[in-house]
């Protein structure tokens, strides 16, 4: 969120000093206004495609998480009984993994700075898995 309200907030520093090197007539309002208006504009360009494309996407992402997560939780089921078939040491660094991806999700969903580009809805449908 805040990241996208910082470009949009260069965008219209960008155009408020042109309108000041007219003004005033000076070569620093206008160098100002050139960078502001290069990087503000095409950054939030970017910033809104990455935000509408990380929301359309998000029910697929569900998806493909709860079937991750409802197979790494049947590996781990298998390894905590007597039959053994896995290596435990491939479903306990699996879990893990899943672990930090879904603690990294967590996070930058309720950062305020990222908040936007990752969509709430991915976030509250992801679980821990327990390593006992």
């Amino acid at each position: 969120m805040i990241i996208t309200i910082i470009l949009l907030v260069m965008t219209f520093l960008g155009i408020i000093f042109f309108k000041l090197s007219d003004k005033y007539d000076k070569d620093s309002f206008e160098a100002l206004g050139f960078i502001n208006l290069m990087i503000g504009p095409v950054c939030l360009f970017i910033s809104i495609m990455v935000i509408i494309i990380s929301h359309t996407l998000a029910p697929k992402t569900i998806q493909q998480n709860k079937l991750k997560y409802d197979g790494l939780v049947k590996r781990n089921e298998i390894i905590q009984s007597e039959y053994e078939d896995v290596s435990k040491s491939d479903v306990i660094n699996d879990v893990a993994e899943w672990n930090m991806e879904v603690y990294d999700t967590k996070y930058w969903t309720d950062n305020p700075w990222t908040n936007w580009f990752n969509p709430k809805e991915i976030a509250d449908n992801l679980k821990y898995i327990s390593l006992e």
